[in-house]
């Protein structure tokens, strides 16, 4: 003979859906026999206490988040409004501050380029030659005092 059913086993065979093997030693196995009836009985128990209490209680509405979505009655149902109200001015506060922010940080960056290309620009006007002619430049040493025909 073949060792115990497995619990999982058991569970099958209650929901109606074992193989015939396990039908067949639940009848020649008493062990496994007794433990299906108990959990049977179980069953029916639990089964029963709950028929029992929903007629105790078949008047009384069940609490909104059991029921599917479509027949709640809002979703903030049992929040203070100025709970949310307050919720909604800090997230605009909150929104209009960092907006601010942002806005100072994009002048700053803005300003910092404005300087630099200004820099860039007086540095290429106040040059007094070329950058293409500084070779040149190095190649002929003129000093303008120590020209001939000046004097």
């Amino acid at each position: 003979m073949r060792a115990h059913l497995s619990s999982e086993q058991i569970s099958e065979w209650l929901a109606y859906d074992c193989a015939p093997d396990v039908d067949q030693h639940i009848r020649q196995c008493a062990q496994c026999a007794v433990e299906t009836k108990r959990l049977k009985n179980l069953l029916g128990v639990f089964r029963s206490s709950a028929i029992a209490w929903s007629a105790l209680h078949k008047d009384a509405e069940a609490p909104n988040r059991w029921k599917p979505p479509e027949q709640r009655r809002g979703f903030f149902i049992g929040v203070p409004r100025w709970k949310l109200a307050a919720a909604m001015l800090a997230i605009v506060l909150f929104a209009s501050v960092y907006k601010n922010l942002s806005d100072r940080r994009r002048e700053a960056e803005a300003f910092k380029a404005d300087v630099q290309l200004w820099e860039e620009v007086n540095a290429q006007v106040s040059r007094q030659v070329p950058a293409s002619m500084e070779p040149l430049m190095k190649l002929i040493a003129w000093e303008p005092e120590a020209n001939e025909y000046n004097q």
